[in-house]
């Protein structure tokens, strides 16, 4: 591992000294691979397996080096029109560091790997969980960044299963049982192949007109005035190694029909850090109706991430944390393909308090810097507000309270970020405020959940996700890739939740108001009937009122069959 990370910095040194430090770091790895691990494998496998190990462990050294003359010289190759680019760093050390990321990608996959698949963010088993949570039937639990994989949702279901006692609710005895079905194949730990379908979706909708309400957190899906329709089947496959999920989604609406691949990674797990690359949405915060920094607002992100949604207890204290890097989109109206990088560190010192630290940054692009001195500057903020700063950030915390009181459990939470730097800490903050009861008092069938959020700063307007190089903001296809509300804005979000016998009845009210550069209200009424059909098939209806430039009204019908 130390060897092919070593590797891989070689591609990005900027420079001599660290070309010398990255390669010596290689030959001592090269050093001790060739004497070690022939006598790890003969630890590590049986008499009768070890004579066909050693010979592709031998055989791998040659057919690597010819693999390296053949692939190096195909990627030195260039036709003329592209040796500008090779010039401004493009090119052939592009090609490099990306071989680079998949060698060391390929090496975690079938090393120590084992296969996991992440539960998806709009999936209403996060909902179970935090319930869960805030009755005290699960204290280690760390849902304020999403996904989890299914991996930790069978740890955290085993748990609750552990804490229950005699005499829950019969709500509460539905959810485990729910659970232990979602995660049986977890909890026996089985990790045969298997491929399948996991879930299919349809929904139709139809708007008076483009409503803003009724685009927030879709993963970039527009919902247009009219007629729409949403077909999308995902779909999962396990094995011991690697986990993959794929989900293409098809788009109808009155007049185009789009075809689109929503999401698709791989993902394979070493102990508890996870390694996914590709296409798959991300939740940073714990807020429900919207996010800060990283929200289900745009389209997912295709990242490189190295996480783990299992946390680590060092000193009894519940630790996670997640890196992703990725590129934007080419079609830009103010530079094209940047790079945006993220780390957020999560951390419970107790059962009930739960806090974060999460930062994004922007850097790169044509035209600009994106050696490794710049990711280093612009990862450790270095030189913000200067003149050749390497790009844009936001930083924040949040925390989170959990109040597990036998008469009154309840979750109080904030969410904090700052648009910009000022003496080497953010500024320009935006805040967020929720508060969730999962039953009221005896009324164990009832939820109610409250969020408030505002970014408005009378003396710095219009300054959230915004920046003076990247003009087109914090956005991916246009969408705001944070909080739906965009900049000086306050919003506030309730909502209601019934759980009857037949079915779930929800009611939210929303009032949006935004301050600059021109001062108008938005309202959203909204009313949602879920009704389990079959343990497996459940319909969705939903009727929404909105009050925006002009009167809204928007209906929706959904069927979701999970196999």
């Amino acid at each position: 591992m130390f060897w092919s990370i070593a590797t891989a910095l070689a591609g990005f040194a900027p420079g001599y000294r660290t070309l010398l430090a990255a390669r010596t770091a290689v030959g001592i790895g090269e050093a001790s691979f060739g004497t070690v691990s022939p006598g790890l494998l003969a630890d590590f496998f049986p008499r009768e397996w070890r004579g066909r190990v050693l010979s592709w462990f031998y055989l791998a050294i040659p057919v690597g080096s010819a693999l390296g003359y053949l692939l190096g010289g195909g990627a030195q190759h260039r036709p003329p029109q592209h040796r500008d680019r090779q010039r401004n760093g493009g090119g052939y050390m592009s090609r490099v560091k990306l071989l680079n990321f998949i060698s060391v990608f390929v090496l975690l996959f079938f090393s120590t790997a084992y296969a996991d698949t992440y539960i998806p963010i709009d999936s209403l088993l996060y909902n179970d969980f935090r319930l869960l949570e805030a009755e005290g039937l699960i204290t280690t639990s760390q849902l304020a960044t999403l996904p989890i994989s299914r991996l930790e949702g069978a740890r955290l279901t085993a748990e609750a299963l552990n804490n229950a006692a005699t005499g829950n609710s019969p709500r509460i005895d539905r959810i485990l049982a729910r659970l232990q079905k979602e995660f049986v194949r977890e909890l026996d730990n089985d990790k045969t192949a298997c491929l399948k379908p996991d879930t299919a979706n349809l929904q139709y909708v139809y708007s008076d007109g483009k409503s803003f309400f009724a685009q927030k957190n879709r993963d970039g899906v527009e919902v247009r005035r009219g007629n729409s329709a949403f077909l999308d089947l995902t779909s999962r496959f396990d094995s011991r190694y690697v986990g993959l999920v794929v989900k293409p989604e098809l788009n109808i609406y009155d007049d185009t029909t789009q075809f689109t691949l929503k999401k698709a990674y791989l993902l394979a797990n070493v102990d508890r850090e996870e390694f996914m690359v590709g296409k798959e949405s991300a939740w940073w915060g714990p807020g429900q109706n919207g996010s800060i920094l990283l929200s289900t607002n745009a389209e997912p992100l295709t990242t490189l991430k190295i996480s783990n949604s299992g946390p680590y207890f060092p000193f009894g204290i519940g630790v996670r944390g997640t890196f992703f890097i990725t590129q934007l989109e080419n079609d830009r109206k103010d530079v094209r393909r940047p790079i945006l990088h993220g780390i957020r560190l999560d951390f419970k010192p107790t059962s009930f308090i739960e806090f974060g630290l999460s930062r994004t940054a922007m850097f790169g692009g044509k035209g600009r810097k994106e050696d490794f001195a710049t990711f280093a500057r612009s990862f450790f903020v270095v030189g913000e507000n200067d003149p050749g700063e390497p790009g844009d950030q936001r930083a924040g915390y949040d925390v989170k309270i959990v109040l597990p009181w036998r008469p009154q459990p309840a979750t109080l939470y904030l969410d904090a970020a700052g648009e910009d730097q000022r003496h080497s800490l953010p500024s320009k903050w935006f805040y967020l405020y929720g508060i969730y009861l999962p039953r009221v008092l005896s009324l164990s069938r009832l939820e109610l959940w409250g969020e408030y959020a505002a970014n408005y700063d009378s003396t710095y307007p219009g300054v959230w996700y915004t920046h003076h190089v990247y003009t087109q903001g914090y956005t991916y296809n246009e969408r705001i890739i944070g909080h739906y509300i965009g900049s000086d804005a306050k919003d506030l979000f309730l909502q209601s939740r019934y759980n009857f016998d037949a079915a779930t009845v929800t009611v939210s009210y929303e009032r949006l108001q935004k301050l600059f550069p021109v001062n108008f209200t938005r309202e959203n009424y909204q009313v949602t009937v879920l009704k389990q059909l079959t343990d497996e098939t459940r319909l969705t209806f939903s009727a929404g009122y909105s009050r925006e430039a002009s009167k809204n009204i928007m209906t929706q019908i959904a069927l979701r069959h999970e196999f």
